[in-house]
């Protein structure tokens, strides 16, 4: 893990200690206000910590861009992107590798005078719909048995079980569940083929992954996923021990989450990742 992500995972680690469950969260989108583009894995988790109610960030010097300036005092949020070397720079030297290069961003209510910030429009979502929709619409999906009282994946089967949606206090909480064994199956053999999902030894990462990339797709969908936990003070504290004894947990999980997320939405991403296992995020 490199010294950007450390500064993430710490700065996670943080708001953790404070009671703040990073991947439950009633996300927005975090996108980059200039490329428009979404921001992925670790970086959409730690841009979840915001408070604002605008999902854009911003460079220091993209507020520029945009006529403005970052307000005094202001605290950004730490990201991470991966640049990938073009198909000149790999002639000029087969041997350049994948670097990675910590940015600060600010969301834009953090900013002021972005005359050239294109007014965010207001966008009605039915989220339950959508959530439903998200299930439909994926091509490869296991098949999904309904009833008893227990949501589970079956590797073996390729079979994901859960109980009708009346036996959940909420509809919110039927997609959250769901949306986790979903990420499960993605670890299948023929579909991502995780490791985690087969190796006992991984099995903290491989539920972390479920948990993340089932706020994600959440977040997809637009459902407040902020209160689905029984018991968030043991949750947390469970996770929080774990992350602590290895802080490149978080960071793989969300890798591995963000590409179970764009399989289930089916989304392709070239050049997602390069050699050593840490995923690329939209440019900041």
């Amino acid at each position: 893990m490199n010294k950007a992500q450390t500064k993430i995972v710490d700065r996670l680690l943080e708001a953790m200690e404070q009671g703040v469950i990073p991947w439950r969260r009633p996300w927005m989108m975090p996108t980059n206000a200039v490329s428009g583009k979404p921001y992925r894995g670790i970086n959409k988790l730690v841009l979840s910590l915001s408070e604002y109610s605008d999902p854009r960030f911003v460079t220091f010097l993209q507020a520029k861009d945009l006529g403005g300036n970052v307000k005094q005092g202001e605290r950004g949020f730490p990201v991470v992107v991966w640049h990938f070397p073009t198909a000149q720079e790999i002639q000029n030297d087969p041997n350049v590798m994948p670097w990675a290069k910590a940015y600060t961003v600010f969301n834009v209510e953090q900013c002021e005078n972005l005359t050239r910030l294109p007014v965010l429009p207001t966008v009605e979502h039915d989220s339950i719909s959508e959530a439903q929709a998200i299930i439909d619409n994926w091509v490869n999906k296991p098949r999904v048995e309904f009833g008893g009282f227990r949501a589970c994946y079956n590797t073996a089967t390729d079979t994901v079980s859960m109980p009708e949606i009346g036996k959940f206090q909420s509809a919110e909480g039927y997609y959250d569940t769901f949306f986790h064994e979903l990420v499960h199956s993605t670890g299948h053999i023929k579909r991502l083929d995780r490791k985690s999902l087969v190796d006992r030894h991984q099995y903290a990462i491989e539920e972390l992954v479920a948990e993340v990339g089932g706020a994600m797709l959440c977040s997809e969908a637009h459902i407040n996923n902020t209160d689905l936990i029984d018991n968030n003070v043991a949750y947390l504290q469970s996770w929080l021990q774990a992350l602590k004894n290895d802080k490149t947990m978080l960071v793989k999980a969300a890798s591995a989450a963000a590409k179970a997320t764009d399989m289930i939405m089916g989304r392709s991403y070239q050049n997602e990742e390069p050699v050593g296992g840490t995923e690329l995020t939209a440019a900041a």
